[in-house]
């Protein structure tokens, strides 16, 4: 059900108990695969809510079901017994490392109630120390208390390749990484991460990137790309990195959508797709720019994440339930309308509820325009085109796009007073969801995982450490470049994958770093690159389609953020067999192919190819391998080439 490290059972052994602070890892995972169907959020039979510590002590409807230190006298340790009766679950039978952990867990409870539990600060990392230091301050002091020996430091060839497919969504060309190695500096490393930190390519790729975060796959979410690209979303986006716009100037960009003339018109876009789904626009701006998902919420309470109630999702969808679409002479926009939106929803019960304006922890909104109010010029900043006003416009079923001179702006915003909630420094978890999605971007694996699950279900793996980063996030004025280089430059990012310990630490300790697939971005460019296709200063690839390239490695290899990564046999058929790949070897402009047939042996051939696809040297068994498949005659070194790039190693960021 759960996994434990060696040297966390080594502790439970010699102790013989587990405490309060142990319910995230090990109890809580118990109750949410066994009991919160019945005892969560959509039900909570006999009064029992099994979602969270603080609930569990607030006991059933019966009172207390457990005694603080003792597991014979608690009810709930009881009932989970073989032959109890009743006995929970009633159809199945915790096995005896769960039931053990429980009765461990409560035995080693204090007699009065802990608050106290693993998603809280429990040490202080300087405020003295630059953040790359705090980052490795706040994990090598975990490694030390937890005894894990971290990786030694990559090698230089590993780093320059990880570090151009993060940074720039290619792996260096044979020249790039000559260029670095040769390099006598001891500050070289810094000197690559800040000159690729400000290329083109950066640029461009962080947009491609945050468009698949921000509005998902165009594959995946079966969405026009051209439509993206003419309503100058990409254009917003790669201008947002270049210029290094502030991350909580974005948010407001994307969810007020009353953007300037020019380049950030496109950050309408955010909105505008959604074509007036208000439930999708608030599941939209809660999963990638909160890291919470709400939909869960829809029908009931979260089943896992009490926090989270149904009133949470509906207020969500309410501050957006008066946004339309519509068309200006400045290009979309999505306007809002002054009245309306006062919506009612049902919980299980079927007993109705008004939807309030509400975020996630915080106290609800009132505003003075009730259902009664008539939309009128007055409620609105300055006077709306008549068009506006048009009955037709008003009750259109279905979507519809409005024409008007300009996107009208209420006097009161319900989608401004979301934006002086969520986006402010007073919100610490908005700061905290951009860094850790950027954390898992470069590393991995976010600190909370899944990335978009940042809720007391999934808590921290190093919550001092989120926190930290988050607070310097939001005091360098929401610096996006700042952080990337400060991950980049801390001693972490710079560990090897490999693992020398017998027993092998779990992801989360970030001990050594994880491998991790390439972005379908990365993967395309690499690809070029490998056959000897070099972009120009601007990024731009010539003689070749690169954006066919991507777009069919996009539709194949979506995932960002992949839970597990599970490569499968319909992406390995496709890179074997993939006619727009085999073009690339076959062309007469594969320039890798050339330099690679004008060596003297096949030995050296072989030599050649690692290092031109792979960046680094054979060992001995794979140019004996490698020699032997080429005695085949014409044809092998084709093949053997493809075969180096379809591989797991290509594929895979180390």
């Amino acid at each position: 059900m759960f996994r434990i490290n060696f040297y966390i059972v080594t502790i439970i052994l010699a102790q013989g108990s587990l405490s309060a602070d142990d319910w995230d890892t090990d109890i809580a995972p118990i109750f949410q695969s066994n009991c919160v169907k019945c005892h969560g959020g959509a039900k909570k039979k006999g009064g029992l809510d099994l979602r969270s510590y603080k609930s569990l002590l607030e006991g059933a409807e019966s009172g207390p079901v457990i005694v603080h230190g003792s597991a014979e006298e608690s009810e709930l340790f009881r009932v989970v017994l073989k032959g109890s009766d009743p006995h929970m679950p009633p159809k199945d039978q915790l096995d005896e490392k769960n039931i053990n952990d429980l009765r461990l867990w409560i035995d080693g409870l204090k007699k009065e109630p802990v608050g106290q539990n693993k998603s809280s600060p429990k040490f202080e990392i300087p405020e003295d120390i630059s953040l790359e230091k705090a980052i490795d301050f706040a994990l090598n002091k975990f490694w030390s208390e937890q005894g894990i020996e971290p990786s030694s430091n990559s090698s230089d060839e590993v780093f320059c390749r990880r570090v151009y497919l993060d940074v720039i969504g290619r792996i260096p060309s044979i020249d790039e990484v000559n260029h670095f190695l040769l390099a006598k500096s001891p500050n070289k490393r810094e000197t690559l991460i800040d000159e690729l930190l400000m290329r083109n390519e950066h640029f461009s790729y962080m947009a491609e990137i945050f468009n698949a975060i921000l509005l998902g796959r165009e594959s995946v979410k079966k969405k026009d790309r051209s439509e993206r690209e003419k309503n100058g979303w990409l254009d917003y986006l790669e201008w947002v990195f270049r210029t290094n716009r502030p991350w909580d100037l974005v948010a407001k960009d994307l969810v007020l959508s009353r953007p300037n003339e020019g380049v950030e018109s496109g950050s309408s876009w955010f909105l505008f797709e959604q074509k007036n789904d208000h439930s999708e626009m608030a599941k939209l701006t809660m999963s990638t720019l909160l890291g919470k998902r709400i939909e869960c919420a829809q029908c009931h309470d979260h089943p896992v994440a009490p926090e989270i109630e149904q009133r949470h999702y509906w207020g969500m969808v309410s501050f957006f339930n008066r946004s339309i679409n519509v068309q200006t002479n400045k290009g979309m926009r999505v306007a809002e309308r002054a009245t309306g939106g006062h919506s009612k929803y049902a919980d299980l019960s079927g007993k109705s509820h008004s939807s309030e304006l509400v975020l996630l922890g915080n106290e609800p909104i009132k505003e003075n325009i009730d259902a009664s109010h008539k939309d009128h010029s007055d409620l609105y900043v300055s006077v709306p085109s008549k068009e506006w006003f048009e009955k037709k416009n008003k009750d259109k079923k279905g979507y519809h796009l409005i024409k008007v001179d300009d996107a009208p702006v209420p006097k009161f915003s319900r989608r401004q007073k979301l934006i002086d909630l969520a986006f402010s420094d007073k919100n610490s978890s908005f700061a905290e969801a951009f860094v850790n999605r950027v954390w898992a971007l470069l590393l991995g694996r976010g600190i909370v995982h899944p990335v978009n699950l940042m809720d007391s279900a999934h808590p921290p793996s190093h919550p001092e450490l989120l926190q930290r980063m988050g607070r310097d996030f939001a005091n360098s004025g929401y610096n996006i470049r700042k952080l990337i280089r400060s991950i980049l430059m801390s001693r972490t990012y710079h560990l090897s994958s490999y693992v020398s310990a017998k027993v092998k630490p779990l992801p989360q300790t970030f001990s050594y770093h994880i491998i991790k697939p390439i972005s379908a971005e990365a993967f395309s460019k690499s690809i070029l690159i490998a056959m000897g296709y070099y972009p120009d200063e601007h990024g731009e690839f010539k003689n070749v389609d690169a954006e066919k390239l991507r777009r069919e490695f996009a539709a194949k290899f979506p995932d960002l953020f992949p839970e597990v990564y599970s490569p499968t046999v319909q992406q390995a058929l496709y890179l074997s067999n993939n006619k727009t790949v085999e073009e690339l070897f076959i062309s007469d402009d594969n320039r890798t192919l050339s330099i690679i047939e004008k060596q003297d042996s096949d030995i050296n051939k072989v030599r050649e190819s690692f290092k031109l696809i792979l960046g680094r040297e054979p060992d001995p068994e794979e140019i004996k391998v490698g020699s032997k498949f080429l005695e085949r005659g014409p044809g092998s070194l084709k093949h053997f080439c493809w075969a180096l790039v379809s591989g797991s190693e290509f594929r895979m960021n180390r």
